[in-house]
């Protein structure tokens, strides 16, 4: 057989192990969900339907991450600044530029998520003066878009997560710190309003080479005042496990409320302001922010 005649078999062969042709490739609309893929039912009644591009869905500034993945071969850059105060023997802290770059690879339901922050902050206990100034530990994660919102059901999405040391001497945790978030989404009225969920169980550190899992929970009421306007009001609040003989933080508990301003299909800028709901949490808390897809 010449090389000519074995150039297309070898492209048949090719295209059949992959799982496509290219007329499937054409006619089928994506898996947007992890569910979808798995069970492989879609829903094609508009696939051939002309549509606007849908809106960026960035993770800031609710508590509560999207419950969609940003989309295979898109990227999305996340980035802002936080300003809070504790109003005790800590100065305010700064938090910049809280950098998170998500990417979508292998499939419309899958991300990887890479983010870096860096923090200021003095403190002062029994006239002692402490500075803690640098980067933080570097974020490591990957979403799963699990499912759209059927009913009742939610729109899901997970993140297994994690931070690993690379921070400075003075704010790394010294050792690889798990956690995992499942987020949700409820429409309530179609472009008006909906409700965001989080429920996380992460580690953190509260010592030097020392940590605790803590619980993370937070439930965010979105209105859409225009097309490009959001408004949005929260409840946060996070729970520490005991950690015996370590001086810990103790449950806290936020209010937090705020704007996101969609200037584009592709870019939205955020403010949000919070302030706390009991002893144990930070005074208050100011902060705005980016997200850029492309």
């Amino acid at each position: 057989m010449s090389t000519d005649s074995k150039t297309p078999l070898i492209v048949v062969l090719l295209v059949v192990v992959a799982g496509f042709s290219p007329e499937a490739a054409h006619c089928q609309k994506p898996s947007k969900t992890l569910l979808e893929a798995i069970t492989g039912n879609k829903d094609n009644a508009d696939q051939n339907v002309p549509t606007e591009p849908e809106r960026l869905d960035p993770d800031r500034p609710h508590l509560p991450e999207a419950s969609t993945a940003v989309g295979k071969g898109r990227m999305l850059l996340e980035g802002g600044y936080t300003f809070n105060s504790s109003g005790q023997s800590t100065v305010p802290a700064h938090d910049y530029p809280e950098t998170l770059l998500r990417i979508g690879v292998l499939a419309n339901w899958f991300e990887v998520r890479v983010g870096q922050n860096f923090l200021t902050q003095k403190g002062s206990l029994s006239g002692v003066t402490t500075a803690a100034t640098g980067p933080q530990d570097l974020y490591l994660g990957v979403k799963f878009a699990i499912t759209e919102q059927k009913r009742y059901l939610p729109e899901l999405a997970v993140i297994p997560q994690m931070t690993v040391p690379t921070g400075s001497a003075s704010i790394t945790a010294g050792r690889t710190l798990p956690g995992i978030n499942v987020d949700g989404t409820w429409e309530i009225a179609k472009n008006r309003y909906g409700i965001e969920f989080v429920v996380g169980n992460n580690r953190v550190s509260d010592a030097p080479l020392h940590s605790h899992f803590e619980l993370d929970t937070g439930v965010t009421n979105v209105f859409q005042a225009t097309h490009r306007l959001e408004a949005f009001g929260e409840w946060d609040a996070f729970y520490p496990a005991e950690v015996s003989n370590l001086q810990r933080p103790g449950t806290r508990h936020y209010a937090v409320g705020g704007l996101v301003f969609f200037a584009t299909s592709n870019f939205a800028v955020d403010f949000r302001a919070g302030a706390r709901l009991n002893a144990e949490a930070n005074r208050y808390v100011i902060g705005t922010g980016l997200a850029f897809r492309h």
